[in-house]
């Protein structure tokens, strides 16, 4: 698997220093998923959450029109946090899940990192990868699977490394992987990659594949089924998205949609992984090559994976996040020069920034719509209508697509557009009842009839087809209006 010298150990810089590292991390992330954060579909899985409470609580109203199921290959994390939307509401459990994956990301590295033996603060490179695509659109199932995939990767590396503890190594695997199926099937996809060409690359094939095998056996049974479901719907007529490779999205995609983000949210990482690739490539003879394989067969996963298969948007925009991780473990960075380390960080720390300053400005912008939310809405069916379409604020992101959804997550209740026509996610309408989904401007008189109560976002003057309903609360751009 690796050239002499093999993994060395990492450098001794006491025990608190990965505690104050992660504690500082854990504050800030949990400042940005606070509040509204600027996530596209976080809101929808929020109302996912509380629905899906409501559901177990036994509430008749919200069955009446839904029903609960346990989706093979995506929304885990919806079933995994259910205590939590029990205990609060679907709202704060998804702030937690979110908090979770950013706080998983740097762990990730961590591990990778105590293996290799790579300092510890070359963790903080990698910190802006957290806010990668899957943070940005609120994809809460994808954005918790790619660290759990990377930490099965990381837990491989070490019994690659000791052969000892095999059974309890593999029970890791097998519980880790298959969370991260349960949670997104394409991020599995990509660590059954990963892991192949971790196994075919070994010196110790044989044993390499049988822990492979271990590992993956459980979760590949469990989704073979619906693999072949997917693969054939690709190909089948229907009102599914056609398969599309995309070969320019691969590469300026995220650069032509990162506006108001950040433009280092995509550059600091794409130069930091430049640098560490070089340095490897000029002293691959003194590194472990273990790395360097995983690394390659994740990049090359992001080239061949489509822009569309299966009826599905895959994550050909968010495969990148998991070869930079690795990236950061490809050579020891004691073999980069003194001043592009520091280039580097410096890097991460306007990265970071940008970070800040959209969020902050992401919340100031939708100010006031905690304030409607923190009310229950009246029985019968609430929605939400945005007058200024689904991009605001100079994004190509659709931020408001889902943002009236706080108050479904919050407060419960039977609430709308939150992927209950889809079969993908835990929380479904029942067969014969139908909502409709987006709203704005231009929804008619009949769409609107079935709701009772509405959140309407912009200043602008209401539609006449809203005449039916009153206004009573108003907090920033928000107005809450309900039946007269």
């Amino acid at each position: 698997m690796t050239r002499a010298p093999p993994f060395t150990s990492a450098p001794s810089c006491g025990p608190w220093a990965p505690l104050v590292l992660l504690g500082v991390w854990g504050a800030f992330a949990a400042w940005c998923v606070s509040g509204i954060p600027p996530s596209v579909d976080l809101p929808a899985h929020a109302a996912q959450m509380q629905t899906l409470a409501e559901l177990v609580r036994g509430n008749p109203e919200v069955a009446a029109w839904y029903e609960a199921h346990f989706p093979l290959g995506y929304g885990f994390p919806i079933w995994l946090f259910l205590p939590v939307s029990l205990l609060t509401n679907g709202a704060f459990a998804a702030r937690l899940a979110a908090w979770t994956g950013l706080m998983l990301f740097p762990l990730a590295h961590l591990s990778f990192a105590r293996i290799l033996g790579r300092p510890l603060w070359t963790m903080v490179l990698g910190l802006p990868l957290a806010f990668n695509i899957s943070y940005w659109y609120g994809f809460l199932p994808s954005f918790f699977a790619l660290p759990l995939a990377l930490l099965v990767l990381a837990l491989y590396l070490r019994m690659l490394q000791n052969p000892g503890r095999v059974v309890l190594g593999a029970v890791g695997l097998a519980l880790l992987s298959t969370a991260t199926m349960l949670s997104h099937l394409v991020s599995f996809g990509a660590l059954c990659v990963g892991m192949a060409a971790l196994a075919l690359t070994s010196d110790s094939r044989k044993r390499a594949v049988g822990l492979a095998a271990l590992g993956l056996a459980p979760p590949l049974l469990l989704c073979a089924a619906r693999v072949v479901t997917l693969v054939s719907r690709a190909f089948a007529p229907g009102d599914h998205t056609i398969p599309d490779y995309g070969w320019g999205s691969h590469f300026n995609w995220l650069l032509r949609n990162y506006r108001p983000e950040g433009f280092l949210a995509v550059a600091c990482p794409v130069l930091i992984t430049a640098v560490f690739v070089v340095a490897y490539l000029r002293h691959r003879r003194e590194e472990p090559r273990a790395p360097w394989v995983l690394f390659l067969s994740l990049g090359a996963l992001f080239l061949v994976t489509p822009k569309a298969l299966s009826g599905a948007w895959l994550i050909h925009v968010r495969l990148p996040v998991l070869a930079g991780v690795v990236a950061l473990v490809l050579v020891d960075p004691a073999r980069i020069a003194r001043p592009l380390k520091a280039l580097m960080l410096l890097l991460v720390v306007a990265s970071l920034a940008e970070t800040v300053r959209f969020h902050w400005s992401f919340k100031r912008e939708v100010q006031g719509l905690e304030t409607l939310v923190a009310s229950p809405p009246p029985p019968g069916v609430h929605g939400y209508v945005s007058l200024v379409g689904r991009r605001s604020w100079g994004s190509r992101l659709v931020y408001l697509e889902h943002l009236g959804q706080w108050w479904t997550a919050t407060q419960g209740g039977v609430g709308h557009h939150f992927f209950a026509n889809g079969d993908h996610l835990p929380v479904r309408f029942r067969p014969g009842r139908e909502l409709p989904q987006w709203m704005d401007h231009t929804s008619t008189e009949p769409q609107l009839a079935s709701f009772s109560a509405l959140l309407v976002y912009g200043d602008g003057p209401l539609p006449e087809t809203l005449t039916g309903f009153e206004e009573t609360a108003r907090a920033g751009s928000w107005r809450r209006l309900e039946r007269r």
